[in-house]
Parts: C-alpha cells; structure tokens; sequence
C-alpha cells in the first residue's frame, strides 16, 4: 500500500471517527424526538400489577440506539488498527 492510499483511508477513518463521534453525542436524541412525535408515553407508570405501559418502545429505540453508537465506535478503532503499519 502506497503512502498516498494510506493516507487518504485514514481521512476516510477520521471522517468516520467523526460522525460516530456525533451520533454517540446526539444518538440519543432521535428516538426521544421520534416518542414524542408519535406521542408515545415517555414515562413509567407503576400500577400494582407492575405494568411498564407503552414506554417500553422508548427505552427499546434508546438502547437499540447506544448499541449502534458502541458498534460503530468499536468498527472505527478497528479500522484505524488495521490502517497502522
């Protein structure tokens, strides 16, 4: 591999480095944005029969969400492992 191609995939790393930076910064935003919009109930409410109500969607997308940010964080340091010499 040239210094050239080596050079231009570690911009395309960093570029990348980037946007997962920003989507585990603002992720989380899309699916409280996402409830809200749809009117989907955004909070517990505790009955006795300890019933969660329609808030489990709300916390799916949230943790479906952070699962994405980890495993694109977790592909960038791979990627930038791999580009070292």
């Amino acid at each position: 591999m040239t210094a050239a191609e080596r050079k231009e995939i570690s911009q395309r790393i960093a570029l990348l480095e980037r946007a997962s930076a920003l989507f585990d910064r603002f992720g989380t935003l899309v699916p409280m944005a996402i409830a809200f919009l749809n009117r989907w109930p955004t909070e517990v409410q505790v009955y006795p029969q300890w019933q969660v109500g329609e808030s489990w969607r709300l916390f799916l997308s949230l943790y479906f969400y952070w699962l994405a940010s980890f495993a694109l964080s977790r592909a960038v340091s791979f990627a930038q492992k791999s580009i070292e010499p």
